[in-house]
């Protein structure tokens, strides 16, 4: 069993060596130049070049990424408990707010910038309206999809609509929501990112602008793989929290 775990962790990093190795002699034979590809020696230097300048913006667009999805994730939590309890609110609201979702967020981000400014405000909201939605579904869709036995039989024992709401749909809608933050989570970086190269002069998506404008690719890579990685170290410890606060949700371990 532990040499199977370990084969589980070291088979990916293998595979991601392998593939940077042919990354890396694909460019060597091709002479492709690097401002068109670069090859995964050229974007290593870009970090040991750009250390503290990439930790800074990676910083800026973290921070933003968070709070905007900290906030999607209060809110929408919020809102889905009068939209589940009320038809009439549900139906009055979410029409709305379905509308709203099909706009780009991106073409809101000047306007943003018009009313807030360049500083982290637009970058903060653009990351919130675009996690805002898939958090707001999964979880709306959770407490209002209850069966109609129990709803029947918790009235029958003299249960409220406010206590069912409450102490039954809002704890089994939990497990959809600490799942939908995964989502989110990539949600609220790509609006960070998004804003950033639209309307800031900090993070990482500046940085990307930036440094394409100028025919830096290595550079650009770097703060993609930044990106990545970091999106991936986050999601892995929401899905900690997730394993801790609803384990009793699932029949298996996740």
């Amino acid at each position: 069993m532990a040499s199977g775990k370990k084969f589980k962790v070291i088979n990916p990093l293998l595979t991601l060596l392998l593939l940077g190795i042919a990354w890396e002699l694909v460019i060597r034979v091709s002479n492709i130049p690097n401002y068109v590809l670069p090859p995964p020696s050229a974007i290593l230097a870009a970090f040991g070049s750009y250390p503290w300048y990439l930790t800074y913006n990676l910083a800026e667009t973290l921070t933003s990424a968070l709070i905007g999805l900290a906030i999607a994730a209060a809110f929408s939590l919020t809102l889905s408990i009068p939209l589940a309890y009320s038809e009439a609110v549900r139906e009055s609201v979410y029409p709305l707010i379905t509308g709203f979702n099909a706009i780009p967020r991106a073409a809101l981000v000047p306007l943003l910038a018009l009313w807030f400014g360049l500083g982290a405000a637009p970058r903060v909201l653009t990351a919130f309206l675009i996690a805002f939605f898939p958090i707001l579904v999964p979880t709306l869709t959770a407490m209002i999809t209850m069966e109609k036995e129990l709803w029947e039989m918790l009235q029958s024992f003299g249960a409220s609509k406010g206590q069912i709401l409450i102490k039954v749909a809002v704890p089994r809608a939990m497990p959809y929501f600490l799942s939908s933050l995964h989502m989110g989570l990539t949600s609220a970086f790509v609006g960070s990112v998004i804003a950033e190269m639209v309307a800031s002069d900090r993070g990482l998506g500046y940085v990307i602008l930036s440094s394409t404008s100028r025919l830096d690719t290595p550079l650009a890579f770097a703060c993609l793989i930044l990106l990545a990685l970091t999106t991936f170290l986050i999601s892995k410890v929401l899905s900690l929290v997730e394993r801790r606060v609803v384990g009793w949700a699932y029949r298996v371990n996740i």
